[in-house]
């Protein structure tokens, strides 16, 4: 027992933290959420000099919960913890500065004052769609459209020194609005939902021309949102029967051998749904929804109602409630997702806890 006891104390002793090579000890610590890298860099002067080393900044990558989905300018839902939390004061992000257009990963946000230094949107057009091009490149291409039945489209590359609006193609189909675009894994794509009527349509950034899918989309859906995870594309709306929400369902579209077909692959069960509609069956209509790397946040703003759903194990998550949130203001914030950056490692920022499940 004696010799068992000393090879256990020196095995442990072997396996020190501080007698990894440096290297080590950063590729270790990259794959823990930033949020959770704070107490780290509080428990010594050593790890919180690694913490704001460039080199180590360079082996972060996102984590799927790791990140804010605005509820205001001040106030975020952060899936990891479960919470919603205080974020730090942003000037950028202060009213009358309201978010246009977002993309989740890697964040980027487009917003009323952002477009002061960009050249006038095209007469009849709004914000679409900000896309962060692939790496090496971190410039962006915005996509706007036009309103009405005829939708004409442009696009705006940061990176092009002209810092004009191309025009683009026209959607061959004449549609009443469109929903949210949802941006392809290689980020060459967005899938847009045309509604009245309904249907699925694709946008090429390197082409500029729109096409219809020929998918049928799932009878009786209402307050559609388009996710794309990892590589599928989903959608996730409410099934109305007679102009009331019943359940909410998500589908992932699946290219068979016949068609192109939505396939059920979730339903929300029915404690979550009653939590969502805040027990107003019959009355309940619509519902926010907000997406990053297959976590997906649905918000009732009217009752401070938040769920969760991840697309990668297909659990729903009752997440707290808010109160005292103006219902339009915050509608007008959720939908736009920010990744926790460096600056919270170098003590620049640090979101507060305000609430817990």
């Amino acid at each position: 027992m004696a010799s068992s006891s000393t090879t256990t104390t020196t095995d442990a002793s072997s396996c020190q933290w501080d007698a990894l090579p440096a290297h080590l000890q950063e590729r270790i610590l990259s794959l823990i959420p930033v949020t959770e890298l704070l107490p780290v860099a509080a428990a010594s002067r050593a790890l919180r000099r690694l913490l704001r080393y460039p080199a180590f900044h360079a082996l972060l990558s996102p984590h799927r919960l790791d990140a804010f989905f605005l509820l205001t300018p001040r106030l975020a839902v952060h899936p990891l913890s479960r919470r919603v939390l205080r974020t730090p004061p942003l000037a950028a992000l202060c009213p009358p500065s309201y978010p246009l257009v977002s993309s989740a990963s890697p964040s980027r946000l487009i917003t009323c004052n952002t477009l002061h230094f960009l050249p006038p949107i095209p007469d009849g057009s709004y914000l679409l769609s900000v896309v962060v091009k692939p790496p090496p490149s971190s410039s962006c291409i915005l996509v706007a459209v036009t309103t009405g039945a005829a939708v004409r489209s442009y696009t705006l590359d940061t990176a092009d020194p002209s810092r004009q609006w191309a025009s683009r193609g026209d959607v061959p189909v004449s549609i009443s609005l469109l929903g949210n675009a949802a941006v392809s894994g290689d980020r060459r794509q967005l899938f847009v939902l045309g509604r009245g009527p309904d249907a699925l349509l694709v946008f090429d950034l390197a082409t500029g021309t729109w096409k219809v899918l020929p998918v049928v989309m799932p009878q009786g859906l209402t307050t559609a949102h388009l996710f794309v995870y990892d590589g599928k594309l989903f959608v996730v709306g409410g099934v109305e029967r007679l102009g009331e929400v019943e359940r909410v369902v998500v589908w992932r579209l699946e290219d068979e051998k016949e068609a192109m077909v939505w396939r059920e692959v979730g339903v929300m069960p029915a404690e979550v749904f009653d939590e969502l509609v805040a027990g107003r069956h019959g009355s309940f209509w619509h519902f926010q929804a907000a997406d990053r790397l297959g976590i997906l946040c649905l918000y009732n703003a009217v009752d401070g109602r938040l769920v969760m759903f991840d697309a990668a194990d297909g659990l729903w998550t009752v997440l707290p409630r808010v109160s005292g949130l103006d219902a339009e203001e915050s509608g007008r914030w959720f939908g736009h997702v920010l990744e926790p950056e460096v600056e919270l490692l170098l003590g620049q920022r640090r979101p507060v806890i305000i609430s817990t499940m």
